[in-house]
């Protein structure tokens, strides 16, 4: 994390005589934020007033806002408020009975913390590793990546397509053209088509997004856009980049786009849809990895050639590779971003989604609105004259999930954080309960276990790893954790045991078999396999044993075990690493400990809607309202409505 080689100081005496000292009064924290605040403090002491000397109690203060800044940065967080912190005792902790275990800290109030960092020389400049920036504290390295987003959004917020009554015209009858269905008669009274208006909106914007839950249809609203756009450039070919996050994610995107140009030969030319790409590629491949290095082929000295940038899945984009796409990107160019802001953020810093898409529903300004409701013919279209985001668009309704239908209900209601009509739907009368929503006791995990055997078994009898690969993408379990009781190693434990049992001695290579799926665990920039891909072990043309990974291409790529890098069994994932997926048929099996820190209602929600036709929750009641009653919520300084 730090680059920074420093001499401790002879006068800095840290307020703990070692790391198990700081863990003993601190509750919850790790040796790296302890070493962390070891390093940092002393140059920030150094840098201080030499006619205002610190105290030891100066110097502690300091040396727990390292602490708190390091635990903060593990949380996902890119910077600490110091609201959050002040006046406030952290990491203490008292056990059932009362008895404090863990003594913590009281920090300052905010007018003192604020006053003892601005005494710090140079806090501000580029000399420090620490930045306090609006009384956030700040590593400067993100401080720096959050800059980066922040001036792009303000320089692309600049960039708005000049619209003369022609080029109105033209978007008008483009649309009718692209939704036919909405312009042959009049509108639906105040029923607003907002893929429509997703389309018309981000044709005038260098910079925008269409957020929505599973099922609203964005790759199917995008696909229209970049038809559109392709229309709008008339003899100009466009460079358009399909990218997406993850691998699994860039194959989804391009089955997406695929399946939406299909529909689409009856209302759009031949001509145009060939100009639409759809073989989608990962950013890390769109950035060009160099193999041994954080860095990329492509940066602000080497711009990436393309005109449409599309980003699908972007809430599992974290904010440093969000900065690193913006310094490649050329002048002119035009950004789509595609994502469902209710989900996780991603695993790295951040919650960019989030950031970007703060409000649940769109508000526009004045103009905007009025050029859209024209363009459309959409009318009661929202406008405020300070409070909107021009560059968002929500799509609502889901066709996927219908209202009556049990995940959908439950997705909703978890995301509105209503715990007890959640589990009422979940525990509601069979006979009464929409069938693809079903509940387990943990009493009955085997059952659960037994299910998910007799499942997988499935995939070894395949005839073939194609359809093998189909049958495993209809079933997986689901977990918060990913050690401990009913956590990933746990259960892929258990169901590989089980069936091990069934293959002969002959079928056995190791701990592999044939039709045991495993996950990708460490990059291999070399072998172009990634965290998170997923591959069959089935014999080879000569009956080897290798192991299969479905390729960008559409096809297969096989490998010798030996060469991998590190892999895990995937019977059952996180729910971190299902973003980007969807099965069939779904078990998430959530912490039998109520108190578990992972649990929250965007990690149940990002579960639920893996599922597409069926989900087999288990969970008991004390789990599942600490889940949905929990939010996440992640400290930025990008702040778009204040």
């Amino acid at each position: 994390m730090l680059n920074v080689n420093v001499n401790q100081q002879s006068d800095f005496n840290a307020p703990y005589a070692s790391v198990m000292h700081a863990k003993n009064h601190l509750y919850a924290i790790e040796s790296i934020d302890y070493f962390f605040a070891l390093q940092l403090t002393p140059v920030l002491v150094k840098r201080f007033d030499k006619a205002k000397p610190l105290s030891n109690e100066n110097i502690a203060e300091i040396f727990h806002l390292h602490v708190a800044l390091s635990q903060a940065l593990r949380s996902g967080h890119t910077c600490l408020p110091l609201n959050q912190v002040a006046s406030r005792f952290l990491f203490r902790f008292a056990d059932k009975q009362g008895v404090i275990t863990h003594q913590g800290y009281h920090f300052s109030s905010i007018t003192v913390l604020t006053e003892l960092l601005t005494h710090c020389d140079n806090l501000a400049s580029g000399e420090l590793p620490i930045v306090l920036s609006k009384e956030n504290l700040y590593l400067r390295r993100y401080y720096c990546f959050e800059r980066q987003v922040i001036e792009y959004l303000h320089s692309v917020n600049q960039q708005q397509t000049e619209l003369s009554a022609n080029k109105i015209k033209l978007i008008e009858n483009m649309l009718a053209q692209l939704f036919v269905e909405n312009h042959q008669g009049a509108q639906t009274l105040n029923k607003i088509d907002w893929q429509e208006i997703a389309v018309a909106n981000a044709l005038t914007k260098h910079f925008s997004i269409i957020a929505g839950g599973p099922g609203t249809g964005k790759t199917y609203t995008v696909t229209k856009l970049l038809a559109a756009l392709v229309m709008l450039a008339e003899q100009n070919p466009l460079k358009i980049a399909l990218t997406a996050p993850t691998g699994k994610a860039a194959q989804r995107l391009s089955e997406s786009i695929n399946k939406a140009l299909s529909g689409f030969s009856e209302s759009i030319s031949a001509e145009i849809l060939a100009k639409i790409p759809t073989k989608a590629q990962t950013l890390h491949r769109l950035l060009g990895v160099i193999p041994n290095s954080p860095n990329f082929k492509h940066h602000q000295q080497n711009k990436l050639n393309v005109d449409v940038l599309l980003i699908d899945e972007v809430s599992m984009v974290d904010l440093p590779m969000m900065a690193r796409v913006i310094r490649a990107l050329p002048d002119n160019c035009r950004v789509i971003l595609l994502g469902d802001a209710q989900q996780l953020p991603s695993v790295a810093a951040g919650s960019l989604l989030s950031d970007l898409a703060p409000i649940s529903s769109a508000v526009y300004s004045k103009e905007n609105a009025d050029y859209l409701m024209q363009v459309t013919g959409n009318k009661g279209l929202s406008s405020h004259k300070t409070q909107f985001i021009d560059h968002v668009t929500y799509l609502t309704y889901s066709r996927r999930f219908s209202s009556e239908g049990g995940i959908g209900q439950l997705a909703a209601q978890v995301i509105k954080g209503q715990a007890a009509l959640s589990w009422q739907l979940i525990h509601q009368k069979i006979d009464e309960k929409p069938a693809e929503l079903v509940s387990c006791s943990y009493e009955n995990i085997q059952s659960i276990f037994q299910q998910a055997v007799e499942y997988y078994r499935q995939v070894m009898r395949s005839e073939s790893v194609e359809q093998a690969f189909k049958v495993l993408a209809d079933f997986r379990i689901l977990t918060a954790m990913r050690v401990g009781p009913l956590g990933v190693d746990d259960i892929n434990e258990t169901i590989d045991e089980r069936l091990r049992t069934e293959v002969s001695s002959q079928q056995l290579s190791g701990a592999l078999y044939q039709g045991k799926p495993i996950m990708i665990t460490t990059n291999d920039y070399t072998l172009g396999l990634y965290n998170g891909d997923i591959g069959i072990v089935w014999p080879n043309e000569v009956g080897q044993l290798v192991v299969f990974f479905e390729n960008e291409e559409g096809g297969f790529s096989q490998f010798i075990p030996s060469r991998l890098p590190a892999f895990d069994s995937v019977y059952a994932m996180t729910i971190h690493k299902t973003q980007g997926s969807e099965f069939t048929n779904v078990v998430m099996v959530l912490p039998e400990r109520a108190e578990n820190q992972l649990l929250s209602r965007e990690l149940v929600y990002t579960g639920i809607t893996r599922a597409k036709t069926h989900l087999t929750l288990v969970t008991n009641k004390e789990s599942w309202f600490n889940a949905i009653e929990a939010k996440v919520t992640r400290f930025s300084g990008i702040k778009l409505i204040d």
